[in-house]
C-alpha cells in the first residue's frame, strides 16, 4: 500500500513515503512557510521514491490542533491531491499522533503544543487511551488535569518550554505530580501517522468530503470579524 503522510501542525514539516518496501521521511523546521514548499517537498518525496502522486493508495493528514495555517495548508493540500487523483484521504489528531511512539510508557502521557497567549493544545492518553479529550488550557487547568497521576510523562516540539512552568506551578500548590521530560523534541512522526492513518482506514473508511481542521480555538481573524460586526451592531442600535 503506498501511503503519503503530512503533518503540519507545528513550526515543523513532517512527510513520509511508504511506497512497496521503501519507507523516505522529512521532518524539517520550516516556520510558517507551508505554502511555499510543501507542493515541491511532496513531490521531491515521491520522486525519491519513485512513486507518481496517482499511485498513492492513501493520503494522511494530520487535522489538528495546532498553526491554523499550517493546518489548512496542510490539509487543504492532502484534499486537493485526494481530489484530483481519486486517492482516499483520512485525518487524524495531532496530539494522537504525538502519543502513539510513546503509547506503551508505564506513566500517563501528556502530548502538548504551543497555542500562543499563554495556553496550550494538549490531551492526556494512557497505554493509547485517551484520558481527556483535545484541550486548549492554560497551565493552571493542566495541572488540574494532572493532580490526580503521581508521574506524567510530557512530550512535544515546546515539551521542553513547558516543563518547567508546569513543574513550578505543582511546587507552588504543593502537588505532588512529577514530570518527566520526552528528550526527543524532533522525532519522526511519519512511520506513526502511516500506521494510524491504514488502521483508521480499514476501520472507517475515508475522511467525508466536508471535513476539515480541528479548530478547538477561534483564529484571531474570526475573533477581530465578532469583535467588528458586535460594534457595527451597536452603532447602528445607537443610531436608531
Amino acid at each position: 500500500m503506498n501511503v503519503l503522510a503530512i503533518e503540519t501542525s507545528t513550526d515543523i514539516l513532517h512527510l513520509a513515503l511508504q511506497a512497496e518496501q521503501n519507507y523516505i521521511a522529512q521532518t524539517k523546521t520550516i516556520g510558517r512557510h507551508f505554502s511555499e514548499e510543501l507542493i515541491v517537498r511532496i513531490h521531491t518525496i515521491c520522486s525519491e521514491g519513485k512513486i507518481r502522486l496517482q499511485d498513492l493508495d492513501l493520503l494522511v493528514c494530520a487535522r489538528g490542533p495546532g498553526s491554523f495555517t499550517g493546518l489548512r495548508v496542510g490539509m487543504a493540500t492532502a484534499k486537493g491531491i485526494a481530489l484530483a487523483a481519486s486517492i482516499p484521504m483520512v485525518s487524524i489528531s495531532t496530539l494522537e499522533i504525538l502519543q502513539f511512539p510513546l503509547q506503551h510508557t508505564s506513566m500517563p502521557l501528556l502530548c502538548i503544543l504551543d497555542a500562543k497567549k499563554k495556553r496550550y493544545y494538549c490531551a492526556l492518553f494512557s497505554h493509547g487511551e485517551r484520558l481527556s479529550p483535545d484541550l486548549d488550557a492554560t497551565v493552571s487547568t493542566i495541572i488540574e488535569k494532572v493532580a490526580p497521576y503521581p508521574e506524567i510523562l510530557v512530550t512535544g516540539p515546546e515539551a521542553t518550554k513547558v516543563i518547567s512552568k508546569l513543574r513550578d506551578e505543582v511546587t507552588k500548590r504543593t502537588i505532588q505530580t512529577k514530570f518527566y521530560l520526552d528528550p526527543l523534541q524532533y522525532r519522526d512522526y511519519g512511520e506513526s501517522m502511516i500506521l494510524l492513518g491504514k488502521n483508521l482506514f480499514m476501520a472507517q473508511g475515508p475522511d467525508a468530503p466536508n471535513s476539515g481542521p480541528t479548530y478547538i480555538r477561534k483564529s484571531d481573524a474570526e475573533v477581530s470579524l465578532e469583535v467588528h460586526n458586535a460594534k457595527t451592531q451597536t452603532e447602528e442600535v445607537s443610531h436608531e
